[in-house]
């Protein structure tokens, strides 16, 4: 698959595609059998060696991957949301029930343990880690996940998401391509997700909506930690359904990119 975008802004990193499937792909690299760890190093990979990468339901250690790639909210019940909520504002500081989290911590490994001890804080407290959880957007289909390098993409293949990876020139450059046929409301969107929601669910979202928007990520440091070794930390994501990635190369062809005010920053 050939993107404008990518060739005229000369992306060092042009964009990939996530797929769902039920079928592994024989060629991807993905996590051993029984093993998981963070989707986003594999992610990072496809991105930066164009490699063909895959994660599949049985691989999911971490609690916001099942709802990032559309497997269901990956919450058993109210103790696993209130557990979850905890972790991601202020550890045991949020804890409505510290003694319950304290045993908690005391079954998992140290470094794990000190991390679940102060919390991610990607929100501020309790009760709106709790209410984020519950109005992620929700999907269950599919058995992987797929990431491609876009240029590897097959026609019979449609993305659930494409993914732009951009320094700030370049998200400058795709923010004026996006908003150039807007005519109100926000342009672009930032929900509070880990790397792998802004990628999946919250894209997905967005394909059901007759003016889907961009997502920029990642907005957390936890999955950039897993990315770094790969990807500048200057780079983001920006995430988008399938339609409007087409509306958008189409619009690319007679945008700000052929501007001599644009040329003037190339150079």
């Amino acid at each position: 698959m050939y993107s404008n975008i990518s060739e005229k802004l000369e992306m060092r990193f042009p964009p990939i595609a996530m797929l769902k499937s039920d079928t592994k792909p024989e060629d991807a690299k993905g996590p051993k059998d029984g093993k998981g760890g963070c989707v986003m190093s594999f992610v990072a990979q496809t991105i930066a060696k164009r490699v063909t990468t895959c994660f599949g339901r049985e691989n999911v250690t971490c609690g916001g991957i099942n709802v990032g790639f559309g497997w269901g909210s990956g919450m058993a019940n109210e103790d696993a949301i209130d557990f979850q909520a905890t972790f991601l504002s202020c550890g045991l500081d949020s804890a409505p029930d510290r003694k319950s989290y304290e045993k908690r911590l005391s079954q998992m490994k140290r470094n794990t343990s000190e991390m679940f001890l102060h919390g991610e804080r990607i929100y501020a407290d309790f009760e709106t880690a709790k209410h984020g959880i519950k109005n992620r957007p929700v999907y269950d289909e599919g058995q992987y996940v797929i990431f491609k390098a876009l240029e590897n993409l097959e026609e019979s293949e449609t993305p659930k998401s494409v993914i732009f990876i951009v320094n700030p020139m370049e998200l400058t450059a795709l923010i004026q391509i996006n908003t150039s046929f807007r005519r109100s409301g926000a342009c672009l969107l930032t929900p509070q997700a880990s790397a792998c929601q802004a990628i999946g669910c919250f894209t997905f979202q967005q394909d059901e909506s007759n003016d889907p928007k961009p997502i920029l990520g990642p907005i957390d440091f936890a999955g950039r930690s897993k990315m770094k070794h790969f990807i500048p930390n200057e780079y983001m994501t920006l995430s988008m359904p399938w339609k409007l990635f087409l509306k958008l190369e189409e619009l690319s062809e007679n945008s700000v990119l052929q501007t001599d005010l644009w040329q003037k920053f190339k150079d």
